[in-house]
């Protein structure tokens, strides 16, 4: 009887230990995830503001399928405002040299 108890927490302490590890790699896995997802905001981003580069003339709102960049004339170029569709959003100065 004792040799089954024994059995059995053995049994126990290994579904444990196989849990933890499970539960460690769900979590690398969930923050590779995200810096992926950064990344991909990062380029998008830097997209629509080089499409915008080309694209402004005045004061004006320009849609892309990802986003929008709001572009407001300075003295030395454009001084940009990139959002995407999901809110993440930068600003940028983009002169005309």
């Amino acid at each position: 009887m004792q040799e089954t108890g024994f059995i059995l927490i053995q049994t126990l302490l290994i579904l444990i230990g196989i849990s933890a590890l499970v539960l460690v790699g769900c979590l690398q896995l969930d923050e590779s995830v995200k810096q992926l997802k950064l990344e991909q905001e990062g380029l998008q981003l830097e997209s629509l503001v080089r499409a915008a580069t080309k694209d402004c003339q005045t004061d004006e709102t320009l849609r892309y399928p990802i986003g929008t960049v709001t572009c407001t004339r300075t003295d030395k170029g454009f001084k940009m405002k990139a959002v995407l569709d999901n809110g993440q959003g930068i600003e940028a100065v983009v002169s005309d040299g």
